[in-house]
């Protein structure tokens, strides 16, 4: 095939050789104009062309485009059709589309004589025409071996080599030549992966001879693969053919099963036949060994029902891959003999733990369009699968090639789903989730609605608790008047934090009030709280620190309560929409549970995504000599200094952030700012910085 694929000219070079055939001939030198086997490229172009030619023969050779891009194996051809006169069609249309192209396809074979009087006779597989009749007349197709007479797979047992030593390397050398792509002798092929398994358990070298009892076993397997000659299994499995009935429903049954060791799937095709008959066929099977512990990893044996779920989501898999294959449509059943996963799968994955979940929600999704039930472990063939068998029990093992006998029955004959009945089963076995939700005992009051802005929020608490001073018979000598002092506004914040807290942390606040301590559940645990004069605090060892008593003991707030969201976004817009950490930092006299810090970010993110029109607004005259960005980053770091604070590092990072496009530099000393613009409009900006935004010029140091 390779040969009729001719290079590009411009490419031929690259496949240039050198040779001669003696040393006293020159050498000479050849390119190879053709595609050469054993190079990377070779089976892609090869491919590639044929998929080409598929594609520019849709319109005149319909059906056999469609069987070029199907059902080629690289140059291996292997299709069917449901009547003689569509086989007559097909390899009329097949043999003129390749040879279009320079290819000639050879070794045509088929199971109906009559279509093989249509190939002609240089382009038929000659030992299968001179053996036709014969039972030993038989043709590989892709590791499987196909008898055209009786349309039947079997398997072809590999010749073994006695003489070698018996070591893991050899055993897996072995087991690989077993090869079953369909899974027809699965549960024989099981028990060479359990093998292996324990080779590995145990540590065995890789080129050591293993235990003598070990290689009795081995020689024993090898020797008993001999039966598998004996078995065929039909090609046909229902699809297709004269006596299809298209008006019939069509099938899948797949089945799924677990034990200690291994655990596998199936799956059947159900059909009727338009006289009524129901033929039933194994389709494929898949196997896996049970994983091992691992103390090392702290990786436990996986437990049965685990298992059970494992060999549902293998079934469903394999399912997917089916219909790719076969692209038929057709009703789906699913079959487990473990309550416990049917309990599971009829459930929401939410409601099972992290291991369970994950393989619930996947199962639920490729299997959305069938329907779980439950069969007793005996009417369940995948039990075959997942322990193992013989080959010489294989072969009259009925419920393993061709159906459970249930199935030949009409659904109303089939075995009974029972309900799942939860409270009947093991609970530590369903594994169900424990969800943890913090949930507000009380509502949040509706005054935190009456103000959005944290002052006028503040403000209006002060006012409410200065009328209700006033308003007291005790307090008429003594009311209070004039402007809002510091001191009303700390007293309202105190106010509103108590009530706060005990809206979001009632239970915390009873523990702490009659036991000192909260419970080791409480989400707030890990910060030590402690009740100071009636409000929750963050407690630790910074209670001999030399600073200030916000600081050593900061209040905590809830993140879902209104009051915390309202200081957040107050301190956002404060500081022009600085970024979480910078955020976090300047607000130290909160304190937010560590898991819920995810919380507040997300607040900030929003806030920094939906800014509010105006809140970046800076004085034009600024803008316009220095940059709006340079002044805006001016303006704050100004404001910083004003309210007599300390430039922290993040504070810090955030102004040269800000301005780094400007390339000021700005410093903190002493309360003091030293500003470099590198711009012809540094003397106006600061000039306009001192008559505007400060009074005192002793607090600037300009320098060039």
């Amino acid at each position: 095939m390779y040969r009729m694929v001719r290079v590009c000219a411009a490419d031929q070079p690259l496949q240039r050789i050198v040779w001669r055939d003696s040393n006293d001939v020159p050498i000479r030198t050849f390119e190879l104009t053709t595609v050469t086997y054993g190079t990377a490229s070779a089976p892609y172009l090869a491919t590639k062309c044929l998929q080409q030619l598929a594609k520019e023969g849709t319109k005149t050779h319909t059906a056999a485009a469609k069987v070029l891009k199907e059902d080629f194996y690289v140059d291996d051809m292997l299709s069917g059709v449901s009547t003689v006169e569509e086989g007559k069609l097909l390899i009329k249309e097949l043999i003129d589309l390749l040879q279009s192209a320079g290819f000639s396809l050879r070794k045509w074979n088929s199971n109906s004589e009559e279509l093989m009087q249509n190939v002609p006779e240089h382009l038929r597989d000659e030992r299968t025409m001179l053996e036709l009749d014969s039972s030993s007349a038989t043709i590989k197709t892709l590791g499987l071996v196909w008898e055209p007479n009786t349309d039947s797979f079997r398997i072809s047992t590999p010749k073994w080599e006695n003489d070698t030593p018996i070591t893991k390397r050899i055993i897996l050398s072995d087991a690989s030549r077993i090869f079953d792509p369909l899974g027809i002798v699965g549960p024989v092929v099981i028990q060479a992966k359990l093998f292996i398994q324990n080779l590995w358990k145990l540590q065995c070298s890789w080129d050591d001879p293993i235990s003598h009892e070990m290689q009795e076993y081995w020689l024993e397997y090898r020797r008993n693969l001999a039966a598998l000659d004996d078995i065929l299994v039909p090609r046909w499995i229902g699809v297709g053919g004269e006596t299809w009935n298209l008006d019939q429903s069509l099938e899948f049954h797949g089945f799924c099963d677990a034990s200690e060791k291994a655990y596998g799937a199936c799956i059947y095709l159900r059909t009727v036949t338009k006289s009524g008959a129901i033929v039933v066929r194994l389709v494929t099977s898949k196997s896996r060994v049970a994983p091992l512990d691992n103390p090392t990893k702290k990786k436990k044996r996986q437990t049965i029902p685990r298992l059970e779920l494992s060999s549902a989501l293998l079934l469903a898999h394999l399912y997917e891959k089916v219909m790719q294959g076969l692209r038929i449509p057709g009703k789906l059943f699913l079959w487990t003999d473990s309550m416990i996963v049917k309990c599971w799968l009829s459930s929401l994955p939410s409601r099972w733990k992290q291991f369970v979940a994950n393989r619930v929600s996947e199962i639920q999704h490729i299997t959305r369009h069938g329907v779980w039930k439950h069969v007793a472990g005996v009417e369940n063939p995948a039990d075959v699968i997942s322990r193992g068998m013989t080959p010489a029990q294989l072969k009259y093992q009925t419920m393993w090639f061709s159906r459970p006998q249930w199935l030949l029955l009409d659904e109303a004959q089939w075995p009974r789903t029972q309900a799942t009945i939860e409270s009947e089963l093991d609970v530590t076995e369903l594994e169900e989730s424990c969800v943890t939700v913090t949930l507000q005992s009380t509502p949040p009051s509706e005054f935190f609605g009456l103000r959005s802005s944290f002052t006028e929020l503040i403000r209006l608490a002060a006012i409410v608790k200065r009328f209700q001073f006033n308003a007291r018979k005790t307090n008429r000598n003594c009311r209070r008047l004039g402007f809002l002092t510091t001191t009303d506004l700390n007293e309202a914040l105190v106010t509103l934090v108590k009530l706060a807290q005990q809206e979001s942390f009632p239970q915390e606040l009873a523990d702490l009030t009659k036991r000192g301590c909260v419970q080791d559940s409480s989400r707030i645990q890990s910060l030590n709280p402690i009740i100071i004069e009636g409000v929750l605090c963050v407690g630790g060892r910074l209670r001999n620190a030399s600073i200030s008593a916000s600081r050593k003991h900061p209040y905590i707030l809830d993140p879902q309560h209104p009051l915390t969201k309202i200081i957040v976004v107050h301190y956002h817009r404060k500081l022009f929409h600085a970024g979480q950490q910078l955020l976090i930092s300047m607000t130290q006299d909160i304190r937010i549970p560590a898991p819920d810090l995810l919380e507040v970010e997300k607040e900030i993110d929003h806030l920094k995504n939906n800014k509010a029109a105006g809140v970046d607004q800076l004085p034009s005259e600024l803008s316009k000599y220095g940059g709006e960005a340079l002044a805006r980053a001016v303006h704050w770091a100004i404001v910083k200094v004003w309210e007599e604070r300390v430039l922290e590092l993040e504070e810090w990072m955030e102004v040269k952030h800000k301005i780094a496009r400007k390339r000021p530099f700005i410093s903190k000393a002493n309360k003091a700012i030293r500003l470099k613009f590198a711009n012809e409009h540094a003397d106006k900006s600061m000039e306009y910085l001192k008559t505007v935004l400060w009074t005192d010029e002793s607090k600037f140091e300009i320098f060039n």
